[in-house]
């Protein structure tokens, strides 16, 4: 049951065979975000299927290519935004970031504003996610020793104050 197609990419809701696939065929960067963050793979990619997180999958010929989510963050209107994939995604740069044009749209949702940390040095996801619309600070926090920019997205619906 496809959330949305778009070219030869088809969103649909993750399920748990998504992650068993992926958590081998992880990018290199991805694998070195999971380590940062004193996870592994495995569980960087089931734990948010088992806590009922919104979770999607962008598959192509039938394969995860990626797979997205947010994690609601308590008490607030906010959450974590991540993307985890294979190297696939480099043969399908421009389905890709068509398809996550579409999916961040649906990740924010009525969130105010969604975000993540990520590696200073990983220029190609940073490009991307200042193409998907987020902004990435300047400044860093330290995580292992490793300096790691914060980046956000607000909903501009939600953050827009009405003036009379």
């Amino acid at each position: 049951m496809a959330i949305s197609n778009i070219g030869p990419i088809e969103i649909v809701p993750s399920i748990t065979e998504h992650a068993d696939y992926l958590h081998t065929r992880l990018r290199k960067t991805d694998m070195r975000e999971i380590w940062l963050h004193e996870s592994d793979p495995s569980q960087a990619l089931h734990c948010p299927l088992q806590h009922n997180h919104k979770t999607m999958t962008a598959l192509i010929n039938g394969k995860p290519l990626c797979m997205f989510g947010t994690v609601k963050i308590d008490d607030t209107n906010d959450a974590i935004v991540w993307a985890l994939g294979s190297e696939l995604i480099n043969k399908h740069k421009k389905s890709f970031y068509k398809a996550s044009l579409k999916v961040v749209h649906m990740l924010q949702g009525d969130y105010k504003t969604i975000w993540n940390i990520v590696p200073y040095d990983h220029l190609e996801t940073i490009s991307w996610l200042q193409k998907l619309g987020f902004t990435v600070a300047e400044e860093y926090i330290s995580l292992k020793n490793i300096p790691m920019l914060y980046f956000s997205r607000c909903n501009k619906e939600k953050s827009m104050t009405t003036v009379h």
